[in-house]
């Protein structure tokens, strides 16, 4: 029997019951298990659920183990301690040693993710797309552990089968019971079909995946999707929000535990709907959501489930700008596409819009209006937005943040850090709204944060500090505390590492009603940067590469007595390079025409512009498809392969990486594999090819008819001598640690640079003055 959400009052799922007392979920199974006077589940539909009260009574008698206890808690303490410390709404304790929000989802969690989204991915896909896949991981991960009897099925059929003429039957079974579970909880996406786009290998790589998601706890879910975003490179109208953006926008306009209904007009993935409920609780609010993509709903409707949350979203596809819309939320949360053009309907050309009609081509006004007109009087929303929108020039979009601005609409902009989303670069700006009538406030909020934020790889990710430093700053401004100068809050606001100031009305119209905060808070192309930050940070990367070099300097000292010179080679063999390698020449043209390539899925291939500095790019932009690269088994490349030029002007020739095997030849170059019993190190060989003497003799070698080409044959030829296998393999040693110092010397360059020039910036703009 399906309950009613007043029925669903007071009871949680094991996931949550996972999550308060801080233990992954098959614990809470095995206590179910091996504890006769465990709770009795109640059954909603297939979803157990448990009583708060009777888990927090039965956990009384559960004593922590030492090593598990979290900062701040003695010896002795309880499950039941923690389980009630850690309610709805509340944060979690953090664990003893534990760091950012990034290493608390799990090294586990990390490594299953990253199999999941690499090779296992594209054997398990063949021609479907990504999204395909990531479907299959996502309901995997959530009928696992919130739907046990469902996902026995799937386990029986697992052990059941044993070859790929059962591949069809569990992909099958999959879309069945995600079709189920998600028409069950109110979402009519087709997913079935999605999986059923799916065409594995083989049934082992089918199962790997299916028994890799399932292993996975609850953070794995989103670093799933931060992965597919990642990795495909999506339009602004598909990337996820990061967790992080979420949590602030959550913590600005929502009170810990507040009553309130929250909508996100457009849902994404469903992470800022899940950063409302962790903020709310599900006992105290409600949260819903609309969509465009079926795609996107689906993914949104499971991350809720995940949470203990019925989804509740429906699709505007068929008009994106109704007129007379009203929706009266408490808080509206959303991450909408930028300058994305009009969407499909007739709203856009007979909507009623507050501010003034937004200009055709370009969607970000709408959004706001759109937002403002689904709040309820005094309702609050968090907007993103990006940083162009705050000074654009076009006359429509001026005129409307006249309006906002006259109206008191806009209460605080906050310019946030580059580099958040994984699919772009692009810096944002979020806007904190209101939706009220008088009196109206004077002044606005303008924060320049962009410094924020911790570096992870080619992101910049805003950590729980970084969130509470300026929820410490804003929130007291919207919660109405007066400032008319705004001294107090410039003060709040560099003690934390970015900057703010409070503007009054009259003086944004004479800045032609900029809402970019650099434009008040000065310091050039840089606005509101904190300058001992921004030099702080400049230095210490150079400071970084010059202890590199250091190290590097001193290792030197060691090695550089390792050689010396010499009357000539003593001990020395001789061959020619066929003698050495089995070389073969990539497909023909004939085998492999232009037509039968993609840029989309498929295996990489490599060409001759992928060949760079002795490596192979990380990134070709030229696959063959799956199917069809069956058929070429014969050029797959495998790590310590070298890679040279068939056809077209010579390069040096590339050492094919561990995380490349499988690639293949294109027409246009040739793969040298070291034979079993020869005595030369590939890295010595890769090394050698690089020489002038050797690449020039491959040059003048290659017959210049329409094109450069030098065939297999030619190049076997190639006369090479060589030392013992041990010397070989110093040389090699002592030339790779010469190279790591020059990549070296080239960073700290570039530090430097980028030091001189952030030290321009500031000393003739009068921000900085030498001593």
């Amino acid at each position: 029997m399906e309950l009613s959400h007043e029925e669903q009052a007071g009871l949680i799922t094991r996931n949550q019951i996972a999550e308060r007392v801080g233990v992954r979920r098959p614990a809470v199974s095995n206590w179910a298990r091996r504890h006769g006077d465990f709770p009795t589940p109640v059954r909603s539909g297939d979803t157990e659920l448990f009583h708060e009260a009777e888990i927090a009574r039965w956990l009384a008698n559960r004593t922590i183990p030492e090593p598990r206890l979290l900062n701040g808690e003695q010896a002795g303490t309880t499950y039941a301690d923690r389980f009630g410390r850690t309610g709805s709404g509340r944060p979690r304790a953090e664990p003893r040693g534990a760091g950012s929000p990034a290493q608390r989802t799990g090294a586990e969690d990390k490594k299953a993710v990253d199999q999941l989204m690499g090779k296992l991915a594209d054997r398990v896909r063949g021609p479907a797309t990504m999204a395909d896949f990531v479907n299959l991981c996502l309901i995997v991960m959530y009928v696992r552990h919130a739907e046990p009897e469902r996902w026995r099925r799937i386990e029986d059929a697992m052990s059941a089968g044993q070859s790929s003429r059962d591949v069809p039957g569990l992909l099958r079974s999959l879309g069945d019971m995600a079709q189920y579970t998600l028409r069950r909880n109110g979402d009519r996406t087709d997913m079935r079909s999605s999986l059923l786009q799916l065409e594995p290998r083989s049934w082992d790589d089918l199962t790997a995946a299916v028994r890799t998601a399932a292993d996975t706890e609850v953070g794995a879910f989103q670093l799933v999707w931060e992965s597919f975003s990642a990795r495909e490179g999506l339009q602004s109208s598909e990337f996820c929000s990061p967790a992080g953006l979420a949590s602030l926008a959550a913590a600005l306009v929502l009170a810990p535990g507040q009553s309130a209904t929250v909508l996100d007009p457009y849902a994404r993935g469903g992470e800022m709907l899940a950063a409302a409920y962790r903020r709310i609780g599900d006992a105290r609010g409600i949260v819903y959501g609309e969509t465009l993509d079926g795609r996107l709903q689906a993914v949104a409707s499971l991350y809720l489930l995940h949470l203990g949350v019925r989804p509740n979203l429906t699709s505007t596809r068929s008009d994106r700008w109704p007129p007379n819309r009203r929706h009266g939320a408490d808080a509206v949360l959303t991450n909408p596409p930028f300058n994305m053009s009009d969407a499909p309907g007739p709203g856009r050309r007979t909507g009623d819009w507050s501010y003034g009609s937004p200009p055709r081509g370009n969607d970000n006004f709408a959004w706001v209006q759109y937002v403002l007109d689904g709040l309820a009087p005094g309702g609050r929303a968090a907007v993103v937005m990006p940083v162009k929108a705050g000074n654009s020039v076009n006359t429509a979009e001026r005129e409307i943040r006249h309006a906002l601005v006259r109206r008191g609409a806009v209460e605080c902009v906050i310019t946030l850090p580059s580099h958040l989303f994984s699919a772009t670069p692009v810096p944002v700006s979020l806007w904190l709204l209101r939706r009220v009538d008088h009196p109206i406030r004077e002044d606005i909020l303008f924060v320049d944060a962009q410094e924020l934020g911790a570096k992870v790889r080619r992101r910049r990710v805003l950590r729980d500090t970084d969130c509470d430093a300026i929820t410490a700053v804003v929130r007291p401004w919207l919660d109405g505390e007066q400032c008319p100068e705004g001294e107090e809050y410039a003060l709040r606001a560099a003690d934390r590492g970015f900057s703010a100031v409070v503007k009054a009305r009259a003086d944004i119209r004479g800045e032609e009603y900029s809402l970019r905060p650099a434009d008040y808070l000065g310091g050039g192309s840089y606005g509101a940067v904190p300058v001992a930050a921004r030099l702080r940070e400049a230095s210490d990367e150079a400071a970084e590469y010059a202890d590199m070099l250091r190290l590097l300097e001193q290792s030197a000292l060691a090695t550089e007595s390792g050689y010396r010179g010499s009357a000539g080679p003593s001990g020395w063999g001789t061959a020619v390079l066929d003698d050495l390698c089995v070389i073969q020449p990539g497909p023909s043209y004939t085998r492999l025409p232009a037509e039968a390539r993609t840029a989309d899925a498929g295996v990489p291939l490599v060409f001759p512009q992928d060949l760079s500095g002795g490596r192979i790019a990380d990134e070709p932009k030229t696959r063959l498809p799956w199917k069809t690269a069956e058929r070429f088994e014969k050029f797959e490349l495998l790590p310590n392969d070298i890679v040279c030029v068939r056809t077209g002007a010579q390069q040096q020739p590339a050492l094919v990486a561990g995380s490349q095997a499988g690639w293949l030849l294109s027409s246009n170059v040739m793969r040298l594999r070291v034979r079993t019993n020869a005595e030369i190190d590939p890295l010595y060989l890769h090394a050698y090819l690089g020489l002038r003497y050797a690449r020039e003799w491959m040059s003048h070698r290659a017959a210049a008819t329409a094109a450069p080409s030098l065939s297999s044959a030619a190049l076997g030829h190639l006369p090479m001598r060589f030392p013992p296998i041990g010397q070989q393999r110093r040389c090699v040693g002592l030339l790779g640690e010469l190279g790591q110092r020059v990549d070296a010397y080239a960073s700290y360059a570039s530090a430097l640079s980028r030091l001189r020039a952030e030290l321009a910036e500031h000393l003739l703009h009068g921000l900085a003055e030498p001593v």
